[in-house]
């Protein structure tokens, strides 16, 4: 079956994700033919270290948001969808002074004090809690007393980086069947499926 063209908004994210990228410094082809020969080397280790370092990141809001929607069930129920949730006050309130001002680990906690999770949950995330706070806050984590590492491996390294994404599938796959899996109508919660009013989930 042959591919469908591209639709013109297609066509304009496409050139706006090659425009970003080459901004950045993360097209590799626009390195090898733009750079100095003895610049390449940093260059693209430097691109290296920042498409790593963005998925660790983004892993860890998808984390925070799933651990976000357990406990915005646990208090307003799942009658209601987030999106018509966030049309109230009260939910509005609950997101902005309370959500809003718990880190990763206290989210867990709260969530391991109304469901049992099984303890690889808990050591993954706290695993995942410790390696996003050494690669956000130093420019040089590979300097700090606690390498960026994950189970013994470094995350900059490819056999690392692949544990590092099998996991976070798996802890993304727990998270779904657990909370999401018998509930159909629900589906549009789930903070790994995109909205179609680009409205986010919880938190």
């Amino acid at each position: 079956m042959p591919k469908s063209r591209l639709t013109k908004k297609q066509r304009d994210l496409v050139a706006e994700v090659q425009h970003l990228i080459s901004s950045i410094g993360l097209d590799p082809a626009q390195v090898v033919s733009e750079a100095d020969p003895e610049s390449r080397t940093p260059y693209l280790e430097l691109a290296k270290d920042q498409i790593i370092r963005s998925a660790v990141i983004l892993k860890y809001v998808l984390m925070d948001e799933f651990l976000s929607a357990v406990i915005c069930w646990h208090y307003f129920g799942r009658k209601r969808s987030f999106q018509r949730l966030w049309k109230t006050k009260r939910f509005q309130s609950f997101n902005y002074f309370v959500l809003e001002r718990l880190y990763l680990l206290q989210k867990l906690d709260l969530v391991r004090n109304v469901h049992d999770l099984p303890k690889w949950v808990s050591s993954d995330l706290g695993a995942l809690n410790e390696l996003r706070n050494g690669i956000a806050h130093s420019f040089f984590p590979q300097n700090r007393r606690r390498k960026p590492e994950w189970k013994g491996q470094s995350v900059f390294g490819a056999a690392g980086f692949d544990r590092f994404l099998e996991d976070m599938q798996k802890l993304a796959e727990f998270f779904v069947e657990r909370f999401w899996g018998g509930s159909p109508e629900d589906t549009g919660d789930r903070p790994d499926a995109a909205l179609p009013d680009g409205e986010s989930g919880a938190a």
